[in-house]
């Protein structure tokens, strides 16, 4: 399966966004919602990116923030595994929807 060139919205009950794979090494991020609140915040990095199996994929990243990324898309279930540490070393773990967008 190749992702690249598509776009995906992914939802954390607590924060919304569209992932589009510009290509294998790059994404570029739109958060749509966060807190309940709307949101616009794009940027685009440089990932590296992981077929585990088919149809599962290890994503990592790094924000211009300094914040790092760490994601498995199971595309097989619609789920997505999420782990980020922020540039002043909050660690978040959520579970979401992973849907083509």
């Amino acid at each position: 399966m190749s992702i690249s060139g598509n776009k995906f919205l992914v939802q954390f009950g607590m924060a919304k966004a569209i992932l589009r794979f510009d290509s294998d090494v790059s994404l570029t991020f739109t958060i749509t919602e966060k807190n309940g609140e709307p949101q616009d915040t794009t940027e685009t990095v440089a990932i590296k990116m992981t077929e585990l199996r088919p149809r599962l994929f290890l994503i990592t990243w790094q924000e211009a923030s300094g914040t790092t990324v760490t994601q498995v898309h199971d595309y097989e279930n619609e789920a997505v595994y999420s782990n980020w540490t922020s540039a002043d070393g909050e660690f978040t773990n959520l579970k979401g929807t992973l849907n083509p967008a």
